[in-house]
């Protein structure tokens, strides 16, 4: 910076002055900010309330308030990494519902078994005293031409009988109908009494021989079972 004389008092005066402290004389003529007619399109005075070409009504620009600006500022900063966690929420709400979805549904196998213990659940006297224990598998029978020509569920279960007393046995069902327990005997009376011989005897069978190939076996998540019917 260095000193310079006023043109108009010759008083010595910075070179930056904008005007002379002295006399008051204007040295650098602020420049304003330059405007334009919507109307027109000729150049106006930025304060002009209206064009003084043609009478034009000029709209004034609002000053921004402050704290608002700064509220504003702190939003456009901060949008961004809002959105990306609300995306990521999203995405792990969606990836947990699929992941819940996938470990509840149940297989063709596990739904004939959910099926009939449903329906021996309906059977008992007290449905509420229902439990399912930690034994349940399907038996399949294959026929000599490779096809499964009819399926066993087989499941220990228990509830309370008559007295409140829990009781337990084996459930047998062929096919989805539930045939007998395995700790009854087949009565002759019994319009089922030929299905009910052929289960034992089928049963018997299976656990004599261990064949393999006429008879498999498949062990159901008795957990999955009892998650969806809502047991313990």
């Amino acid at each position: 910076m260095s000193l310079i004389s006023c043109p108009e008092c010759g008083q010595e005066i910075s070179d930056k002055a904008k005007k002379c402290i002295h006399c008051g004389k204007i040295l650098i003529e602020e420049e304003l900010p330059k405007k334009f007619c919507a109307e027109c399109g000729k150049e106006i005075p930025a304060d002009s309330k209206e064009c003084m070409f043609c009478g034009y009504p000029v709209e004034q620009e609002k000053p921004e308030n402050p704290a608002v600006a700064q509220i504003t500022e702190k939003v456009r900063k901060n949008k961004k990494p809002i959105v990306i966690v609300a995306a990521i929420a999203v995405v792990a709400v969606i990836i947990g519902l699929i992941a819940n979805f996938a470990g509840s549904a149940l297989n063709e196998d596990e739904q004939l078994a959910y099926q009939n213990a449903v329906q021996m659940q309906r059977m008992m006297r007290d449905p509420d005293s229902f439990r399912l224990y930690d034994e349940m598998f399907l038996l399949r029978y294959i026929n000599d031409d490779g096809e499964n020509e009819y399926t066993y569920t087989i499941f220990k279960y228990g509830g309370a009988n008559g007295y409140g007393a829990i009781t337990t046995d084996e459930a047998i069902f062929k096919d989805g109908e539930y045939i007998m327990d395995y700790a009854d005997e087949p009565d002759e009376d019994d319009p089922d009494y030929l299905e009910q011989l052929g289960a034992k005897m089928d049963i018997l069978l299976w656990q004599l021989s261990g064949d393999s190939e006429t008879w498999q076996m498949v062990e159901i998540d008795i957990d999955k079972i009892k998650d969806k019917m809502g047991l313990e």
